[in-house]
């Protein structure tokens, strides 16, 4: 799983988290029980293709996934 954080304006930011399904890291089943067990829905789900990879991306308000984000960091790095 990559995560990425966007700044949409000024105080607004976005987080995606951008799943691999043809390329599954060992963390992405644990990072979606993660998101399942703290009760963590995506403002959006969809699928987006980035240098010829298509991701599955889980679109999150900041504000709302920031108390989870040095646990999932430290997730996505572990793999």
């Amino acid at each position: 799983m990559k995560l990425e954080t966007i700044t949409v304006s000024p105080g607004e930011r976005r987080v995606l988290l951008m799943f691999d399904p043809l390329c599954r890291a060992s963390t992405d089943d644990r990072i979606r029980s993660y998101l399942t067990s703290s009760g963590l829905e995506p403002r959006r789900q969809y699928r987006e293709t980035r240098d010829e990879t298509d991701y599955e991306v889980y679109y999150f308000g900041h504000c709302y996934i920031e108390p989870h984000l040095d646990s999932l960091t430290r997730m996505a790095a572990e793999d």
